[in-house]
């Protein structure tokens, strides 16, 4: 029902209203991206002055300065998940067996968990990790909001403690994204999520640091979604984060398929994580691409006899292995790379993906010819004379 129409700061959203008041983080003194007029810039320019990408935090998925979201279902295991890659920050350990963090300070804002259960939680992780006490006691910082919870606009009074420079290089973990949403704001309102990002943009400037949101996936069978779809509320929330990582539930009990969607990486190749309390291993014996359906399957009346022996199941295709079984060394077209692969057993859409992800991964490379609308890829590179022709 609406009471009647009005104006200002009573009739706009609530994020629009804090902005408004004044509660956004105040820019780093001399930072050029935060005081400079806003003015186009030539190619040239950009060139100059940004000759190089951001430093990385997370190899293969965020940089500095970056925001990403780690969405799952409920109480699958995602904050034990994230308390893994905050263990292996400190000391710049490989995370999950694939990707290499950048060592660097550690803060965790935590609105959902006593802190007796991250004191246990924490070293419980470090313990089956064999990552040393002396590596992360002192790097990791802490703070406790459950029964006093703060909006993201109040995480600036939380961020003015630290001393500048502090948090430079670091991750600070958001655990969970939902608790610190200003209350009143509809979290399926795109521009007010959007607008809690560019907060959240402006605190990573401030402190030079990246942002990890943990949140949860939305009802429902997530297997027919895309890796941008997956989430509960609006979809700005993928588009603003640089990162937007997600568990998706494989068809084996305990197991949950990784994947992600970055800015400013290459795709990354889906892996299948199972859950072994109190971390997750890698499970490379299982396909990724066998997602829990969105219906169990009819149950047959009568079981097939077994006549013989079950054969043992089939290597999971894998980038690389698709590229060894289904590539040359001798450039071809797309068309005979797919039609070799479903020759070989796989559908069209499922060879046309792992296409597409072995081209991002340069485990193919792209060859011209002298049509351009036509390429060619090879598992090798072209000679420096073919490329330069292109």
């Amino acid at each position: 029902m609406i009471a009647g129409h009005t104006t200002g700061l009573a009739n706009s959203r609530p994020a629009e209203r804090e902005c408004r008041k004044g509660r956004l983080p105040k820019p780093t003194e001399g930072s050029q991206e935060s005081t400079e007029p806003i003015r186009p810039l030539t190619i040239r320019q950009l060139v100059n002055r940004y000759p190089k990408m951001r430093a990385p935090s997370i190899h293969g998925l965020l940089r500095e300065g970056e925001t990403m979201n780690v969405i799952a279902p409920p109480k699958v295991g995602k904050s034990w998940l994230v308390s893994d890659l905050a263990l292996c920050k400190p000391a710049g350990r490989r995370w999950l067996g694939q990707f290499d963090v950048v060592s660097g300070p550690v803060l965790i804002i935590d609105n959902e968990l006593h802190g007796e259960t991250i004191a246990n939680r924490l070293p419980k992780v470090a313990d089956a990790r064999g990552i040393p006490a002396a590596e992360y006691l002192d790097a990791i910082q802490v703070v406790n909001l459950r029964g006093r919870l703060t909006d993201i606009f109040g995480l600036g009074d939380i961020f003015a403690q630290f001393r500048p420079g502090e948090l430079t290089g670091g991750i600070v973990i958001l655990d969970a994204f939902y608790r610190a949403v200003p209350k009143d704001t509809d979290e399926n309102d795109n521009g007010a999520v959007a607008g809690l990002y560019n907060v959240i943009d402006n605190y990573a400037l401030e402190q030079g640091c990246s942002f990890v949101l943990i949140h949860h996936a939305s009802k429902g069978n997530q297997s027919s979604k895309a890796v941008t779809d997956v989430g509960a509320g609006a979809g700005s929330q993928s588009r603003a984060a640089d990162t937007h990582l997600i568990l998706r539930q494989h068809v084996e009990s305990g197991a949950y398929v990784l994947d992600a969607a970055a800015r400013s990486w290459p795709p990354i190749e889906p892996r299948v994580l199972r859950w072994d309390f109190p971390v997750w291993t890698l499970a490379d014996d299982l396909d990724p691409t066998d997602l829990k359906p969105d219906r169990p399957p009819r149950r047959r009346q009568r079981p097939e006899p077994k006549s013989e022996p079950s054969e043992p199941a089939p290597a999971a295709w894998t980038l690389a292995r698709f590229a060894r079984e289904f590539v040359t060394d001798k450039p071809e077209s797309k068309h005979a790379i797919i039609a070799r692969a479903m020759a070989g057993g796989l559908t069209d859409n499922r060879a046309a993906k792992l296409f597409q992800l072995a081209v991002g991964a340069e485990l193919l490379h792209d060859w011209p010819t002298a049509d351009r609308r036509v390429r060619h890829y090879a598992t090798v590179c072209p000679p420096l004379e073919v490329a330069n022709n292109d």
